[in-house]
């Protein structure tokens, strides 16, 4: 049997959840069953030297050098037809994107070229559709109403997201499947090992207090939550003074400045650290305390999975959706959405009480074990693809 060419697409290779997934299963797809391709928008961010050196990766930026489309709606019709020209190019059997941004482009493009499209859903619509979607957002939604109906799969990666994406688009009850992120226990292990590279983080305090290290990672943007985080250490660092906290944020985006500028007001500049994207998240992860994830909405978020596999205590908003998902059977703590306050009793409890914390963590793993491992995740994936070209192939 010859194998599948499956063309995976995304708009970009940035630090966000969906690229690094997109990079995991391109590193973990069974190559005696299928061939992968990667089509981009552009070819930039920092995971691309991650890829596998067999997949043959294109950017539509390099492939249509034209300038810019000044006609309403002549770009997005620009992408499709090259996504579709290069379904063409490669024989494509299957094509798989992430976002609802390419699913625009990707799963308009199979449909004409009479290729199957799996389409994954990685966030709650309700919420996470208006702040990214731009221009002609009543347009878009109904393209998508569109294209996943006529998709030979849909998949979302929490069953609250699913389910509030059938809602939002009027889909099918119960027709958007749930797939959950795998994580790659192995390769988060590994780059766990040692110290993270940096002195501030390190060092023991000036002042002989007991430090205490909190981290959280994404995007640098207002839905991230990270203002409500740093009130919540400043609060903590006024209540508990015989301790000294130490923040990192790990990642980057436009609120950067505003992020920095509030921890001065606080006094905390030198407690306070913004180490940009790092290669080597894990090995922050490992050596915090705490794991904090203070997001106003999520889909599900891998950095939590990935705290979790690192064996680190993890505090989570009960935002829509993933979260409580995860922490199910008392993996971790939740806590209100929007609430600096409810952010620094999780982190209390995680430091104050270390015998339920190691309880939590503990369960923690076993959860990771048995339902986010990578291979159950790629397993399932794989069936998924091999199953929606064969419906295909017998029409």
């Amino acid at each position: 049997m010859s194998r599948l060419r499956v063309v995976f697409s995304i708009g970009a290779l940035h630090g966000g959840g969906s690229e690094r997934q997109i990079v995991s299963v391109l590193r973990h797809l069974d190559r005696d069953r299928f061939e992968p391709y990667l089509y981009l928008i552009y070819r930039s961010g920092p995971l691309l030297p991650l890829l596998p050196d067999d997949v043959q990766t294109v950017a539509f930026e390099e492939r249509d050098r034209r300038s810019m489309s000044k006609i309403p709606g002549g770009m997005h019709r620009r992408r499709v037809a090259d996504l579709k020209r290069f379904f063409h190019e490669v024989r494509a059997d299957i094509s798989y994107d992430r976002t609802f941004l390419m699913t625009l482009v990707a799963a308009d493009a199979g449909q004409q070229a009479g290729v199957p499209n799996v389409s994954t859903i990685v966030t709650d619509p309700s919420t996470g559709f208006s702040p990214v979607a731009g221009r002609f957002q009543s347009f878009k939604r109904r393209s998508l109403k569109r294209l996943y109906g006529r998709s030979a799969a849909v998949l979302a990666v929490s069953d609250g997201a699913g389910r509030s994406a059938e809602s939002f688009y009027g889909l099918t009850p119960m027709s958007v499947q749930t797939l959950y992120n795998g994580v790659d226990q192995q390769a988060i292990a590994n780059a766990a090992n040692g110290r993270p590279n940096s002195s501030w983080w390190n060092a023991p305090s000036s002042a002989g207090k007991d430090v205490v290290r909190v981290v959280a990672a994404g995007r640098l943007n207002f839905e991230k939550g990270f203002h409500l985080l740093i009130d919540a250490v400043a609060a903590l660092q006024q209540e508990l003074p015989d301790r000294e906290f130490r923040l990192a944020l790990l990642g980057e985006g436009g609120r950067r400045q505003q992020l920095q500028q509030q921890a001065d007001q606080y006094g905390l500049s030198d407690q306070v650290g913004l180490p940009g994207f790092r290669d080597d998240a894990a090995a922050w992860y490992r050596s915090a305390d705490v794991y904090v994830l203070s997001s106003l909405m999520e889909g599900m978020p891998n950095v939590v999975l990935e705290a979790m596999a690192c064996g680190t205590p993890v505090v989570a908003t009960d935002c829509p959706h993933g979260p409580r998902e995860i922490l199910q059977d008392d993996c971790g703590i939740l806590c209100g959405v929007n609430s600096a306050r409810g952010l620094a009793d999780g982190i209390r409890q995680v430091i104050l009480d270390p015998e339920k914390t190691a309880r939590r963590r503990a369960r923690a793993t076993e959860r990771i074990e048995q339902v986010f491992s990578q291979t159950a995740a790629m397993d399932k994936l794989q069936e998924i693809l091999i199953q929606a070209a064969k419906r295909h192939q017998e029409k």
